[in-house]
């Protein structure tokens, strides 16, 4: 390899177009795959670049042929189950096509997300997939849209926005696995969540009303009144959710069944109820929105309402790229794929009382449950 002058200077397209004996507009070209460079002299670039360990300058690139190959991603906390599945199969999905992931988050933040999407926008990315905080402020997106940057809706869905949507069927998720507790003679049926509460329905994300809508649907259709008690939002404080819980378990006419709306809420909810010694399922029933590994690690095992997570990220992942290469065209379509309800152990009927021993929780769990 050749000397590219003082130790750590980083070759340039200037070297590259030197060593390889042609022009620099050649050298671009050739390392930018566009325009025309005969066979030989591309040839002559790309080896020469291998052996001065050129870096191209991506943003520069872009600023000439208009693609970056990257793909920004948005999301609301890569910690979560959910979204860190989803991550993964976008990430794998564009690799395979050819295309980088520039990743940022939220924490349902609407003003960190309108910082997040003006910065990838400003890098020039080809194409958005946004998991958006609101349904209502999503001026952001609409001007994302005005720049002929190619946006998909991952999760959530955001009506007014004429845009590709990928999301799970939660209203009917919701409403299965409701009145598969009403089916075991519950009347006494809680719906808990993280989300915020800001006193109109309409403010809360997609994902979230709608299965609230679909929880009081199921109970709406089997007579039950819904009370307004029995839905808990936590407002992203983990510690707010577990202070409500515990108060409504507490109550003299506590649930006897909760539908929690994502894994880590379910984490919650169980501890909880540990702490309170009570017994699933034959004191409190549980049903828990995605599948993680936790919910086979306890004993009883949880029931769950399983999504197709990956298949809903590859899907709007390839979405995406078809629109970013003139493959797809015309107005924005939803897709709704079904979750599963998978039936474990952690749902009896509303009139077993008697606890038995260390039903709880399994000790392999108890570790994850004491950092909360």
């Amino acid at each position: 390899m050749k000397d590219n002058g003082p130790k750590g200077t980083q070759a340039t397209i200037v070297d590259v177009a030197r060593e390889a004996g042609v022009s620099r507009a050649t050298a671009s070209r050739a390392l930018g795959g566009y325009g025309y460079a005969g066979s030989e002299a591309r040839n002559r670039v790309l080896d020469a670049a291998k052996r001065l360990g050129y870096q191209p300058n991506l943003l520069a690139r872009s600023m000439v042929t208009g693609r970056s190959k990257m793909i920004g991603v948005v999301v609301a906390d890569i910690e979560n189950l959910y979204f860190a599945r989803a991550i993964r199969a976008i990430t794998d999905t564009a690799r395979a096509k050819g295309f980088g992931v520039v990743l940022a988050t939220t924490d349902e933040d609407i003003d960190l997300e309108r910082e997040a999407v003006r910065v990838l926008l400003a890098n020039r990315v080809d194409g958005l997939i946004v998991s958006p905080t609101s349904s209502i402020e999503v001026d952001h997106l609409v001007a994302a849209k005005g720049m002929d940057c190619p946006l998909v809706l991952l999760d959530r869905r955001v009506p007014a926005l004429d845009a590709d949507t990928f999301a799970v069927d939660n209203f009917r998720a919701a409403h299965q696995a409701v009145s598969s507790l009403i089916s075991q003679k519950h009347r006494r049926i809680a719906l808990a969540s993280n989300a915020p509460s800001h006193g109109e329905q309409q403010f809360l994300i997609s994902s979230v009303r709608e299965r609230i809508d679909g929880y009081r649907a199921a109970l709406h259709e089997a007579e039950i009144q819904v009370d307004p008690e029995l839905i808990i939002l936590g407002g992203w404080d983990t510690e707010n959710l577990a202070r409500q819980l515990h108060q409504l378990c507490q109550s003299t006419d506590r649930p006897t069944a909760f539908l929690a709306t994502d894994s880590s809420v379910g984490l919650v909810l169980l501890k909880v109820l540990r702490e309170l010694d009570l017994a699933i399922p034959d004191q409190v029933s549980l049903i828990c929105f995605d599948d993680a590994d936790w919910t086979t690690a306890v004993t009883p095992s949880v029931t769950v309402v399983s999504q197709p997570i990956r298949n809903l990220a590859k899907a709007a992942t390839e979405e995406l790229i078809g629109r970013m290469q003139g493959k797809t065209t015309g107005a924005g379509k939803e897709t709704l794929l079904p979750a599963i309800l998978i039936e474990r152990n952690s749902v009896s009927s509303a009139f077993v009382k008697p606890p038995a021993e260390n039903t709880s929780l399994d000790v392999t769990i108890r570790g994850q449950l004491d950092i909360l």
